[in-house]
């Protein structure tokens, strides 16, 4: 028997890519899944494209239809996808000065494209050892000193730590 129940603790996946994952799981054709929930199959294909959304209503006739005992299944899903992607559209707007921050030492990156709160550690390291002092300073200002010093304290993260210690001196910190 499956557990739905983990679904709805995944919320970077919408509820439509859920939807379809259970009926190939079920085995079933759409069209008698969308018959069954008393929906047009292109509603059916619309909501599992993310074209259209969940109600509460086709939320739950989809449940009965595929046998999940999780009321408001996909509604619930939808919101924890909805919160999640907004969240994470307000992370992208979180960025140090950029003006500070040069392309040399993010050769590889499109900088407007960093998640700069899931990707702390990873830029702080990056300008620790490719960057420089007011790099380094810009790092301490958007993430804090304290941050930038348990990443620096950890002479594993580097490849050069001899020029990591370096740099971190002439940034005053």
């Amino acid at each position: 028997m499956i557990d739905y129940g983990t679904y709805t603790n995944i919320p970077s996946v919408p509820a439509g890519v859920v939807l379809d994952r259970i009926i190939r799981q079920q085995k079933k054709k759409k069209v008698d899944v969308a018959m069954s929930a008393r929906l047009i199959p292109q509603r059916l294909n619309d909501l599992i494209k993310g074209t259209r959304r969940f109600t509460p209503k086709i939320s739950m006739n989809l449940e009965q239809s595929l046998n999940i005992d999780i009321v408001g299944f996909f509604y619930i899903i939808q919101a924890k996808h909805d919160v999640y992607e907004e969240q994470r559209a307000k992370n992208l707007t979180l960025t140090p000065d950029m003006s500070k921050l040069t392309k040399t030492t993010f050769w590889d990156v499109d900088l407007n494209k960093i998640d700069w709160t899931k990707c702390a550690k990873w830029a702080i390291c990056r300008v620790l050892e490719y960057g420089s002092a007011d790099e380094i300073s810009e790092m301490a200002k958007f993430y804090g000193i304290d941050k930038v010093n348990e990443v620096y304290s950890d002479p594993k993260n580097f490849r050069l730590y001899d020029k990591v210690q370096e740099k971190y001196r002439e940034s005053g910190l």
